[in-house]
């Protein structure tokens, strides 16, 4: 007895025990204070500490304490011996109830986040057993009402970026260190085709032209050494496939340390202005090309004249005459040539008027059958319904279609099919397009087609096509060229109603 006295004194030094009380009403004072203390803790701890159990099919709370409890309104006596539904609103009490029922039915550590005037709070229940029976569930909350407003006063920033990165046409970039994609707009998307999302964690040079690889790697170890912001023309890959110019401003961004930690990218699409860029450049080749050419043709049709006279009279001198008709044969040719100088370089008077585009070209069409039947080739007319007319100077517009079917002829040497599409295209225009099946263009070739003195054929000077693009130009229209090789090719030109 003298031990157990001193054993209770050792864990209450502040409480006054005889060795002549009883050995259980020692015990029961014990744990009485025991319980009070403990109980008075749970009441001083800052979050808040429940019980409940499962009685006639409803969950009543049988213990509730903590300052938790005070903060979002309300008090032990409100809520010990009630259910959620006696406590909360229906549907918050339903919520809830899931929780609880996953507890007891034996599930450990169930948690969630609850939220009761304002006032935030995550729980975690845990299930009481005896004998491997649930008897009670035991719940802990701690308050986390300023990280749900950190989180919300960040998400509503974030949404404020959002929205001014989302609303500009420029492509806006997060990239860390090393190139890796952190952040991108969703012009991105608009621009390039790819989903915001679908890029994040990808490498940057993975999306640029292999040709502008290495610039932007001496960009990139430029602004290492020099931490300076770059500026460079570089071409981004679009989800189809296609090529993208931009103008992007590259700037690093500094730790606290003054360490590059990561960069910001700034792009516009230039693709339009670059296919301006090439237009006037074209326009000034072809400027350039016929004030020559009218120059030149002068220069040596006077000559050629006299040239072409003197082999005429020796035609009847010469005993073979076959090297005079050759001869003959290759001056016509350079007359040919010249006469196409000078109706590329003098300015010609156009006279427009509305034409039946069919009409249109089922003279020219007459016009080439005969060549078409020697090469064994068959033109088939496909027409659109209600076909609208077209605006244009007829001379020239014939002038057009009999060079790119006689080249389309010419790609035909073992015959074949050519089908001419005439369709109204977009409201305003026109397309008529032909198709044959010869021997096709190659891609390195196709981007030279229309420059002067360009030719893919044997004998020829680029001049026909230069030609024909630079008059439907005038008309307000203009030619495209698709073309496979060995697969034949596709030429529309594409002409307004008006």
């Amino acid at each position: 007895m003298k031990k157990i006295v001193e054993y209770i004194k050792n864990v209450s030094p502040n409480r006054e025990y005889s060795i002549e009380q009883p050995l259980f009403e020692l015990m029961r004072a014990e744990i009485e204070n025991t319980r009070h203390e403990i109980l008075e803790i749970m009441k001083q701890q800052q979050g808040m500490i429940f019980n409940f159990k499962k009685e006639n099919g409803q969950f009543i709370h049988t213990f509730c304490e903590g300052k938790l409890v005070h903060r979002i309104g309300l008090t032990p006596k409100t809520v010990i011996g009630k259910a959620l539904k006696d406590i909360f609103p229906l549907d918050y009490a339903e919520q809830k109830g899931k929780f609880y029922h996953r507890a007891w039915e034996g599930e450990e550590n169930v948690t969630y986040i609850g939220k009761v005037n304002d006032i935030y709070y995550i729980a975690s229940l845990s299930p009481i057993r005896k004998d491997g029976k649930v008897v009670s569930v035991i719940g802990s909350c701690v308050e986390i009402t300023e990280q749900k407003r950190f989180e919300e006063e960040l998400k509503i920033r974030n949404i404020k970026y959002e929205i001014i990165s989302d609303g500009i046409q420029d492509l806006v970039a997060l990239l860390s260190y090393d190139g890796e994609i952190l952040y991108n707009s969703s012009s991105y998307e608009k621009i390039l085709g790819y989903r915001t999302d679908s890029i994040i964690g990808n490498n940057i040079l993975e999306y640029i032209h292999p040709e502008d690889i290495s610039l932007v790697k001496e960009q990139y170890n430029s602004m290492i050494e020099t931490k300076a912001p770059s500026l460079i023309e570089l071409r981004y890959r679009h989800v189809n496939g296609s090529w993208i110019y931009v103008e992007e401003k590259i700037s690093p961004v500094f730790d606290q340390y003054g360490k590059i930690e990561c960069f910001i990218l700034v792009g516009r699409d230039i693709t339009e202005r670059k296919r301006a860029e090439e237009l006037l450049r074209r326009s000034e080749k072809l400027s350039i090309v016929g004030q020559l050419a009218q120059s030149i043709a002068h220069e040596i049709r006077n000559p050629l004249t006299s040239i072409k006279g003197f082999v005429q009279l020796l035609q009847n001198e010469v005993k073979n005459p076959l090297f005079i008709e050759t001869t003959l044969e290759e001056i016509y040719r350079i007359e040919e040539v010249i006469q196409e100088f000078l109706r590329f370089a003098q300015p010609q008077i156009s006279t427009m008027e509305r034409i039946d585009a069919k009409l249109l070209i089922s003279q020219v069409l007459t016009l080439v059958s005969t060549h078409s039947k020697q090469q064994n080739i068959k033109i088939i007319e496909v027409y659109d319904q209600n076909l609208s007319d077209i605006y244009c100077d007829e001379n020239q517009m014939k002038h057009v279609l009999l060079q790119l079917l006689q080249n389309a002829i010419e790609a035909m040497p073992n015959g074949g099919n050519i089908k001419v599409q005439v369709c109204n295209y977009k409201e305003e225009y026109i397309k008529i397009k032909i198709i044959d099946s010869g021997t096709g263009i190659s891609d390195e070739r196709l981007k030279k087609i229309g420059e002067p003195f360009y030719c893919y054929k044997e004998k020829g000077t680029g001049l026909g096509l230069m030609i024909s693009h630079k008059i439907v130009q005038e008309h307000g229209g203009n030619i495209e060229i698709r073309s496979k090789v060995n697969k034949g090719t596709s030429v529309s030109v594409i002409l307004p109603i008006k």
